[in-house]
């Protein structure tokens, strides 16, 4: 009998939210979620932007190895990960895969590779089948330029998706999903914790369609919209609208997943890491508003850049004095006397890996200070939050007809998995 097994990666849920949204709204998936089988999971990593990220913690599960052997400390340097994913080891024993949107994930070389969807900050991966690259084009130009997006850009992302849902999506498919969707921006409005939560509920239907087509061993989809919520929408003393809508998505896709899997596949549904809530601590996150003009007024010369999720970016350079004078540049730049900016070199490449470094309330006054000159911060950078939800290295795991400790830390899963197909 062939086994299969679904990994769905709730980015950093939080259990106690998902049992309240249950108990509140009826929400009969979460509650069916809630019932399974359950094992609590650690990281090695205790402080948020120095590994305890998500973009560290699944490169952990997909590898079996933590951030101190595996060495991904940033979202988009999986290119250079040295150590196999388990969709890589899976394949070396002639099991196929399908992967949709693993956080920091690379395809690489791997064999009985079904359907390969990157998330969209991880800019040196592709999708296959090529044809899912058109349905990549929006989410990946938008989660990188919400702040400023172009509007050229975004009409000609939008074009892609709308080729791939004529060339490939039967609209019938995913009727309720995209009418309901209608009816929640019609009653609502739209921001970017609806608008997410809308991308994972109509994503996973292209997933449950590939999924059902190809049957693989092993599939995995990433859902990222109650993460995004914990972080900007989470009250202590009530649940807003926006979480209400997001809570009640994940139910809809939970439900959607319980009735399209096989009664024997094994399921996994956990968050790597989990959140608190931080409501009312001036946790700041910022951003930086369009990073190319923000270098170019500082006369730093780079040939090309890529934005990450929150608040750090990858840039390149054609000339290794110009990354060195960036680099400069960056690393002395200052606000309020404290260092603006956590600037590295990258390894095996002409780059720096930046990221703001400031947590603390900027008022509207404040300027920042880079080779001698004051800047206003805010013509550069906007407050994306003050943080609802933090992480925490402590995470819990749901499961079904597969065996597992009661207790282990997030990267053991991957032993647990490659057990269950090869060890029969």
């Amino acid at each position: 009998m062939k086994r299969k097994l679904l990994l769905v990666e709730l980015n950093e849920f939080n259990k106690d939210l998902l049992k309240l949204g249950a108990k509140k709204f009826k929400l009969k998936s979460i509650k069916r979620l809630l019932s399974m089988d359950l094992s609590m999971t650690k990281s090695e990593n205790n402080k948020e932007h120095h590994g305890l990220d998500p973009w560290v913690q699944w490169v952990s599960i997909h590898t079996g190895n933590p951030l101190s052997k595996h060495n991904i400390k940033h979202l988009g340097d999986v290119e250079n990960l040295e150590i196999k994913q388990i969709w890589e080891e899976l394949g070396d024993n002639n099991l196929s895969s399908g992967i949709w949107g693993a956080m920091n994930a690379a395809l690489k070389d791997t064999k009985c590779s079904c359907f390969f969807l990157p998330d969209p900050w991880t800019f040196s991966e592709t999708a296959i089948p090529k044809k899912l690259n058109n349905f990549l084009s929006l989410p990946r130009y938008y989660a990188k330029n919400y702040i400023s997006p172009s509007k050229k850009s975004l009409l000609l992302s939008f074009m892609n998706l709308i080729k791939f849902i004529i060339s490939d999506l039967n609209f019938l498919y995913a009727s309720k999903e995209i009418f309901y969707s209608i009816k929640i921006v019609l009653f609502n409005g739209i921001n970017n914790t609806i608008l997410f939560s809308l991308f994972d509920l109509i994503s996973h239907k292209i997933f449950l369609k590939y999924k059902k087509k190809y049957d693989p061993n092993l599939s995995i989809i990433f859902l990222n919209c109650l993460a995004h919520a914990q972080h900007e929408s989470w009250q202590r003393d009530r649940i807003n609208n926006d979480m209400k809508i997001t809570l009640k998505i994940v139910d809809k896709i939970l439900n959607n997943i319980f009735n399209e899997i096989d009664s024997k596949e094994a399921l996994i549904v956990l968050n790597a890491l989990g959140q608190k809530n931080v409501e009312g601590e001036e946790y700041c996150i910022y951003r930086q508003i369009n990073p190319k003009k923000f270098l170019n007024s500082m006369n730093i010369k780079f040939s090309r850049l890529e934005q990450c999720m929150t608040n750090e970016s990858h840039v390149f350079f054609k000339k290794e004095d110009n990354m060195k004078d960036a680099y400069k540049t960056l690393k002395n730049a200052k606000i309020r006397n404290k260092y603006l900016f956590h600037v590295e070199y990258k390894k095996d490449s002409l780059g720096l890996f930046y990221q703001l470094n400031c947590t603390f309330k900027i008022n509207e006054e404040d300027t920042f200070i880079i080779k001698g000159q004051s800047f206003k911060f805010y013509k550069y950078f906007s407050l994306l939050c003050e943080r609802t939800g933090s992480h925490v290295p402590h995470g819990e795991l749901f499961f079904k007809n597969i065996s597992l400790a009661e207790t282990l830390y997030n990267h053991n899963l991957y032993d647990f998995i490659l057990n269950y197909f090869l060890n029969k």
